[in-house]
């Protein structure tokens, strides 16, 4: 990280990184969560030390995240996160702010201690390694407190601080490799209600799938690649034709190809595709098909390939100065189109080796990723000594695919114990996960009492005002203003943002109300000449106050600060525009703003200099 004369810390984001901060939001946490299962019980108080000693050696973790102008980036967090129990779901979307401004969080059910992160922040591999040493830490203070000996600190010789941006130095400018773009089928089903998510865990024996994937000629993850294919295809396809490809995700470790120790991500997606064309298909097909395409995608020249093109566009100048609400947009345009390409991922992190001495108080792990309606099941695989783990994480009802695939396992003689989180219902629901019941009759009642109750008042407004009607539509101001209200509390008090992210996002949707109302009243003019300056100038002024209350923070709203000031010159352009014929209240709105920014950049001296740095590297 770079150090700025005030003591903080930033660096740029990797090159993979640079996209999950775009597309993240509510509906889709880009979270995914390593677990493991102790033969005891957790003890909170020891979970929270060892979590104290053990983050400040890994910088990576230490970070919160910043909005640039034209980049997203990490600074560095001195505060310390707060272990809690597992109240919720798994994987869902990780609030900054109100989780110490941290990107990942540490929970415990039981004797079970998660590890969930923003894959912004690392890897499947970079968290693996964080939670070793978590997990050793923990284990040797609860050592400590029953033989009164204080254990030094340890830190596997596995576990890497590097953070550097891999792809960047691996990089090589040869033959661009563009993504696939042609759609793959997609399973269906019916969605769970609210925020609910099935879990499913088939606990599978090492030793007998093995033996199966080498009878086949083929490794295990080609293995279990084939039979997800093949229980798409037999399950959804029900082995009919389709024009649309059974597309599987897998992401790729690229340490093993390049020798990188970075813990920052470092790793490729390749998709594999099957296309059907009849009932004639065998799972030898399938395999062999698959094995074909990871023999010609997953070699280090292909790879490179990846890098190549990932990064030349990071490079190419007129993406760098592109401001960072045009590359949202874009980014995300291009994300949605690109997962259209396959039908779910499968990603095996592989067998997660413990030291010798912690070994025997370790009784499994496992792999779980965040999934939304838009991607609704996603498939994690990993193994601890002689077991194999593989986790579907859906938001469907049914389990009709796991079930599948396990049952095909089955087949094969391949031992299958599973485990569910009880959702939808409490099928093999062993009590590892917090039972998590919404009242749902209740909260969909209360939404639509009070989407009725508006309605209502809407109607009676209307029928009110047609009666006594003098030549004033008012209830249609009435209406509006009842609009900007049931928006308010969907945006302001239903979601999760920064305070001054919602003051400017309030601001704008007020101006459009005050024009509109204008309109509707036969359009004086006073919306422009005075209540959107009013309104900009207000916006300011919160934004200050936000700054003077969370003063060890103001960071956070300094580039709303800026917004503000830049939005205050828009009633000039009306005014030059000929839309304003009273600028008096534009003027005063336009030399306030720029005062009250100058008085803050020369109060902040350096500390402005250094934020400013951050928030415009390109």
């Amino acid at each position: 990280m770079k150090k700025s004369p005030q003591g903080e810390r930033w660096r740029r984001l990797d090159n993979t990184a640079k996209i999950f901060p775009v597309i993240a939001d509510e509906n889709l946490s880009n979270v995914f969560r390593i677990s493991v299962q102790l033969k005891s019980e957790v003890v909170p108080g020891t979970l929270q030390r060892a979590l104290e000693e053990v983050l400040p050696q890994f910088e990576g973790f230490s970070v919160k995240l910043r909005r640039g102008f034209f980049w997203y980036y990490f600074e560095h967090n001195s505060r310390m996160p707060v272990i809690e129990r597992e109240t919720t779901y798994p994987c869902k979307y990780i609030d900054p702010h109100s989780n110490q401004l941290y990107l990942f969080r540490v929970t415990y059910f039981g004797s079970r201690i998660n590890l969930e992160v923003f894959h912004a922040v690392t890897d499947g591999l970079g968290a693996v390694n964080f939670l070793k040493a978590l997990v050793y830490r923990y284990l040797d203070l609860v050592r400590d407190s029953r033989t009164g000996h204080m254990a030094p600190q340890k830190i596997s010789s596995d576990v890497s601080m590097n953070v550097e941006d891999s792809y960047v130095r691996h990089y090589k400018k040869i033959k661009k490799q563009k993504y696939s773009s042609t759609k793959a089928y997609h399973v269906t089903g019916e969605f769970l209600p609210l925020d609910e998510e099935n879990i499913l865990h088939g606990y599978i024996g090492l030793k007998e799938i093995k033996a199966v994937s080498k009878r086949y000629g083929v490794s295990i993850t080609r293995f279990l690649t084939a039979a997800l294919i093949w229980s798409i295809y037999q399950e959804y396809l029900k082995k009919q034709p389709s024009e649309e490809s059974i597309g599987i995700s897998i992401p790729i470790n690229l340490r093993n190809f390049f020798g990188s120790e970075t813990m920052a991500n470092f790793f490729a997606v390749t998709l594999v595709e099957f296309f059907s064309s009849g009932e004639n298909h065998t799972f030898e097909d399938i395999l062999k098909a698959v094995s074909t395409q990871m023999d010609e995608k997953i070699t280090k020249e292909k790879m490179e390939e990846t890098i190549s093109y990932n990064v030349s566009n990071e490079k190419k100048w007129y993406l760098r100065i592109t401001p960072l609400v045009v590359k949202w947009l874009v980014l995300n345009l291009i994300f949605w189109k690109n997962s259209d390409a396959y039908t779910m991922t499968l990603s095996n992190i592989g067998p997660i080796q413990i030291d010798e001495d912690y070994a025997k108080e370790i009784e499994r792990f496992a792999m779980l990723i965040g999934v939304s309606r838009r991607q609704p099941m996603k498939c994690g695989v990993c193994s601890y000594e002689d077991e194999l783990i593989v986790t579907f994480s859906s938001v469907f009802q049914d389990t009709r695919l796991p079930d599948a695939f396990f049952d095909f396992l089955k087949k094969e003689g391949i031992p299958v114990e599973p485990e569910s989180n009880g959702v939808p219902d409490q099928r093999d629901d062993r009590g590892q996960y917090p039972q998590i019941r919404y009242d749902k009759e209740r909260l969909k009642k209360l939404a639509n009492l009070f989407y009725g109750i508006m309605i209502f008042a809407a109607a009676v407004l209307g029928m009110i005002n047609y009666a006594t009607y003098s030549g004033s539509v008012w209830s249609v101001i009435a209406i509006v203003l009842m609009a900007y209200f049931v928006m308010t509390v969907r945006y302001s008090f239903m979601r999760h943002s920064n305070l001054a992210g919602k003051v400017v996002m309030q601001t704008i949707a007020a101006e459009i109300v005050w024009v509109f109302i204008d309109y509707e009243m036969g359009y004086s003019g006073w919306s422009v000449n005075y209540g959107i300056p009013s309104t900009i100038l207000f916006a300011d002024l919160g934004v200050v106050f936000l700054i003077l209350v969370n003063r060890m923070n103001w960071q956070s709203y300094f580039m709303y600060q800026i917004a503000v000031t830049v939005f205050s010159f828009i009633p000039l352009i009306l005014w030059a525009a000929g839309l304003i014929n009273r600028p008096l209240m534009s003027f005063v709105t336009v030399v306030l703003t720029v005062i009250i920014l100058a008085v803050t950049i020369a109060l902040g001296d350096r500390r402005v200099k250094n934020e400013l740095i951050r928030r415009f590297h390109i």
